[in-house]
């Protein structure tokens, strides 16, 4: 084999991409432990504390996730999160805004 042939397979095996193996990653803990999940309200996929508001849609309420105190002494379980439409005093505006709440903003 010439010296110009092996000059060929060199730069072409240099040129062959590489096969990669995937990187094993830990399979991670949830952040919030499952037994606590009755302390959040889901949506989207996402968590969000007792508190939180969100607007869904231009024009509509705001959901506030809220959890009733709870019933009956120390040893009851406390009840599930859930989202409601009434609103604590201090509240976001979904009329502007779809995902703020804030004023609408020109379109560019």
């Amino acid at each position: 084999m010439g010296f110009p042939a092996r000059i060929m397979i060199a730069t072409l095996l240099a040129a062959a991409p590489h096969a990669v193996l995937a990187q094993e990653y830990p399979m991670a803990s949830p952040p919030i432990a499952p037994s606590d999940m009755v302390n959040y309200c889901v949506y989207g996929g996402l968590v969000y504390s007792v508190g939180s508001q969100i607007c869904i849609m231009k024009g509509s309420p705001p959901l506030y996730c809220d959890q009733p105190a709870q019933a009956q002494g120390p040893a009851a379980p406390r009840p599930r999160a859930s989202w409601t439409t009434s609103q604590p005093p201090a509240t976001i505006n979904c009329t502007n805004d779809l995902v703020t709440g804030g004023p609408a903003r020109p379109i560019r």
